[in-house]
């Protein structure tokens, strides 16, 4: 066996995996939920277009998801890349609807994508990464 296949995981990048496995699970009943709404606006590629991001961002979590072990230094920037964009939406959509507060701040869709990025930028994720 090589050094690499026997070195653990650190548990900043463990946590980190683990919640965007929970994002993805979260992604995936809202995928359930609107995959009526997908199959009546076939007829509709304006409504269609749409409906299908979320689509794309599970398939880009999956992705994640999958190949998180390989230890490559694209999943991990474009983990931190994907979640600071999360992050970045969720308080643009708060600030411009007039609901920015406390309440938008301890939300899951800010709390997650900062954890993971926090997470992804320690050195041990960085070592980690780092082939």
């Amino acid at each position: 066996m090589t050094e690499d296949s026997t070195e653990r995981m650190p548990g900043t990048v463990r946590v980190a995996g683990f919640l965007v496995i929970v994002q993805l699970a979260f992604g995936l009943f809202g995928v359930a939920i609107i995959m009526p709404g997908i199959v009546a606006a076939l007829g509709d590629p304006g409504l269609l277009v749409l409906l299908l991001q979320p689509v794309l961002v599970v398939a880009l979590l999956a992705l994640l998801v999958f190949r998180w072990s390989s230890r490559r230094k694209w999943v991990r920037w474009c983990a931190v890349a994907f979640e600071a964009v999360a992050l970045g939406l969720h308080l643009t959509t708060a600030a411009v609807e007039g609901e920015f507060g406390w309440r938008t701040l301890i939300h899951l869709g800010a709390v997650l994508p900062l954890a993971i990025v926090v997470g992804l930028c320690v050195p041990a994720a960085a070592r980690w990464f780092g082939r």
